[in-house]
């Protein structure tokens, strides 16, 4: 499992840091943040984000997924509904992570 923080898009410009998708992968909250992920595989792929809490008919949250063909970015909002209060932290799950690669962006 890692973490990642988002790293703030400057004046001066910005090179991201592009991260290999893992099991266990978790983005640290702030405000304005969202990932983009690039799936440099030969098929689509899907990320699904960990909704905690229940709905106010005591459902579970949805999770929402995302899917990125191949080939393809796509930027993905990280929203703070969907921090897990149990550890402060979004949780991602990946379909698939050969040849798929995300950054972890705040403006």
């Amino acid at each position: 499992m890692a973490t990642y923080t988002a790293e703030a898009i400057t004046s001066a410009g910005t090179t991201f840091t592009s991260r290999s998708a893992a099991s266990g992968d978790k983005i640290t909250p702030d405000t304005n943040v969202w990932i983009e992920v690039t799936n440099g595989s030969g098929s689509s792929m899907t990320v699904t984000i960990a909704a905690p809490g229940t709905t106010r008919y005591g459902q579970a949250n949805p999770d929402p997924v995302y899917t990125v063909a191949n080939g393809a970015t796509k930027a993905i909002p990280m929203y703070a509904d969907y921090v897990d209060p149990s550890d402060g932290l979004i949780a991602l799950t990946w379909s698939a992570t050969t040849s798929v690669t995300f950054t972890v962006k705040r403006i």
